[in-house]
């Protein structure tokens, strides 16, 4: 049996191929490799077919920003890696999987295209560095997917979907890679090359073999000029030949199946990554403009998600790329707290729904399929697409199905529409009277734009400073900051109205818009450049979403701006502020906008204070349970989100909670009565704290 010029037991490290096996073993090779991969490329092109039933592609980013993403998110594997078990195991199967892959390639590109150009680049220290790396990384492949199975079958996450069909694709490959090592097991075992070391998991599994027989009397090696020539004995030639087929029909298996499969996200997760949306999270679509709905002949328009046809099809991408690991349910404040929401499964229905009316008309419209109790305990918290490692964006598919209940079927809770009527009659979901807006202000020598809008900033307390008796007190504290300082600005009074951001998190767009044009036309009206936003709702509605609809300014939150006038010297905290307290993570702040220094670097600037961490802090923060809309619906079911919250912090030993957002601090407030602790905790704004400690 004729074989390429590499004696086994010569000096120089080579690798010998197609070993034991018949000269007709190639063309085969090739040809049930051809067929695999043309059916994996017909279940893939299904697929396609199958998103781009959906609407066109979103307005792209560049192409060196999605190769960025594609690079840092998908091939370094960065979100994956924020949890050491599940990265570790995944990085482990990632590092096999690819190094297997490539490895692979590589041999059959050498034996199959470079060995008809007299070139063979598998020799001497190549070679060696080849066969240990493949070995290496084929063992730590091994281990991840041990690990794997340990999760799934022992440790069981509650948040992890885990069934036998969950446990196809790590079995196959685990399969795979076993085989891999056991036919290099018996082929170093019985040609015992000098260099087999290098091998060495192949070289343990070959001294195993060699314990039941398997040696090098099997098979004798003869050399004549430039032909090696290879004989098995019958037995080893017949039974090599059926495990090494048996090998290939097992990887050509794996293949033809990966479109159907978990595996599908191999593939499918990359692509998604690729083509995410990298504009800012706290920006939701506009899908209509109210404005063209209300001219004559405007056309019929179906308002929110009715159906996944609506999405375009690089959304409907998203639901494909899931790869069902629930790192999304696991960091949920509803799930966390026994509502009905599952992050995870609203994308793994809204797939299954997708699947469904590609087959014929749907029984029941996406949101009903997906579940209203669910849909509507999303406090659009973001910390799901914060988790997720594949960067699928969970709240717009939820609000999108919140817009179809709200403005095609009418569907909300009770609290809900109140709040909805309230920001329509009086411009704040609370259904305060508009007009005493700036009441809070009074005697504090607070200026409106109406009386002097020759100003450099316009700060915008927002409804929650407005109405609320906290959040009043909260304002008042950042206006005389501001006085203190020097600063130059005004505020809205009377005419500022809710920025839309409950209204359209809640669902109802069209409401939303209506409040974001009132405003926009206002501030446009006075020349606003500069705004400070004493919400976070309010900043992220200001600084990413009024830009859609003609308001562009520069805004900062006030815990951003307090910062700097610290750090410049204009506020100086003198007076001790003898607490112990713990700075919460406002989502629309934190995750959202990313802002987690400036609070602390005011906290760090009080004398007295002793700051410590909760367990959950920074991008990791755990909800209030205010968002979405949720700080005016009931919560009914199961644990309140704020509870949740409160208990980490008297968890971390805290005699203060400090804040930078109005939603948060109402949100605790209540907790605080709900546990009969409103004496044994106290609640404060960081402005709260820092107008205690500058004084006078």
């Amino acid at each position: 049996m004729p074989a390429p010029p590499c004696d086994p037991h010569g000096t120089l490290p080579c690798r010998t191929n197609y070993t034991f096996l018949p000269d007709w073993t190639q063309f085969v090779l090739w040809t049930l490799a051809a067929i695999a991969i043309v059916v994996m490329a017909y279940g893939l092109y299904k697929r396609w077919r199958l998103w781009k039933q959906g609407g066109g592609q979103r307005a792209g980013d560049t192409l060196f920003a999605r190769l960025k993403t594609l690079i840092v998110v998908a091939l370094f594997q960065r979100k994956v890696l924020n949890r050491w078990y599940a990265g570790l195991m995944h990085l482990m199967m990632y590092g096999g999987f690819v190094v297997l892959a490539i490895g692979t390639t590589i041999v059959f590109i050498n034996l199959d295209f470079l060995s008809a150009f007299d070139i063979d680049v598998l020799r001497d220290w190549i070679y060696l560095v080849f066969k240990l790396a493949m070995d290496l990384l084929g063992g730590a492949f091994l281990l991840g997917l041990g690990m794997v199975f340990y999760r799934r079958l022992v440790s069981r996450p509650k948040y992890l979907k885990s069934d036998w069909g969950d446990l196809f694709v790590p079995g196959i490959l685990f399969v795979l890679v076993l085989q891999g090592f056991i036919i290099e097991g018996v082929r170093l075992a019985i040609l015992q090359p000098g260099w087999q070391i290098w091998s060495p998991i192949g070289y343990i599994f070959s001294l195993v073999l060699r314990m039941f027989g398997i040696n090098e009397s099997l098979a004798t090696v003869t050399v004549s000029g430039d032909i090696v020539t290879i004989s098995p004995v019958p037995s080893l030639a017949l039974g090599y030949g059926v495990f090494w087929w048996f090998h290939v029909f097992t990887a050509g298996f794996f293949l033809i199946t990966i479109p159907w499969t978990k595996a599908s996200h191999f593939i499918f997760s990359p692509a998604n990554t690729f083509y995410d949306s990298l504009g800012p999270y706290g920006r939701l679509s506009k899908p209509f403009d109210v404005d063209d709905l209300m001219k004559e002949g405007a056309p019929e328009v179906k308002f929110g998600a009715p159906s996944t046809k609506v999405y375009a099809w690089t959304q409907r991408l998203q639901l494909d790329a899931c790869t069902l690991c629930g790192r999304c349910t696991s960091v949920c404040p509803a799930w966390l707290t026994d509502k009905a929401l599952d992050p995870m499964w609203v994308i793994l229905d809204s797939r299954q729904y997708m699947v469904n009316e590609a087959g014929g008309p749907a029984k029941e419209p996406l949101p009903d399929f997906v579940g209203y109790e669910a849909l509507w305990a999303c406090t659009t918290c973001m910390a799901c697409m914060r988790e997720c490692p594949v960067n699928i964006r969970h709240v717009p598919f939820i609000v999108d199905m919140r817009r179809n209940y709200v403005m095609e079927m009418t569907r909300m809770p009770e609290t809900a529409a109140t709040a909805l009527r309230n920001v329509e009659q009086n411009y704040n979901p609370s259904g305060m009277a508009w007009d005493r807006r700036a009441a809070w202000a009074e005697g504090l020598g607070v200026r409106t734009m109406a009386e002097d809008s020759k100003v450099e900033y316009l700060f915008w307390v927002g409804c929650m400073g407005s109405f609320d008796d906290h959040g009043k007190k909260i304002a008042a504290s950042i206006a005389r900051l501001l006085q203190k300082a020097g600063v130059s600005f005004a505020i809205l009074g009377q005419e500022e109205k809710c920025t839309g951001d409950p209204a359209r998190r809640m669902g109802n767009e069209y409401l939303a818009q209506m409040m974001i044009k009132q405003n926009v036309e206002t501030l446009n009206r006075y020349g606003v450049m500069k705004i400070i936003a004493m919400c976070p709702h309010c900043f992220n509605s200001l600084k990413h979403e009024f830009p859609d609809f003609g308001g562009k300014y520069e805004v900062v939150h006030h815990s951003q701006f307090l910062a700097k006038l610290v750090k410049e010297g204009r506020l100086k905290p003198s007076n001790e502020v003898n607490e112990v307290v713990t700075y919460h993570d406002a989502c629309y702040l934190g995750r959202y906008n990313r802002v987690f220094d400036e609070p602390r670097n005011i906290l760090k600037k009080i004398p007295g204070l002793k700051v410590v961490e909760m367990k959950n802090s920074r991008q990791v923060s755990l909800c209030c349970g205010g968002g979405g809309g949720r700080l005016w619906m009931e919560e009914t079911v199961g644990k309140k989100v704020s509870v949740e919250r409160t208990e980490q912090v008297l968890a971390a030993k805290a005699e203060t909670l400090a804040t930078a957002c109005p939603y948060c601090t109402i949100m605790f407030d209540d907790a605080a009565k709900v546990m009969d602790i409103e004496g044994k905790l106290k609640r404060k704004d960081i402005a709260e704290i820092l107008d205690q400690s500058v004084g006078g």
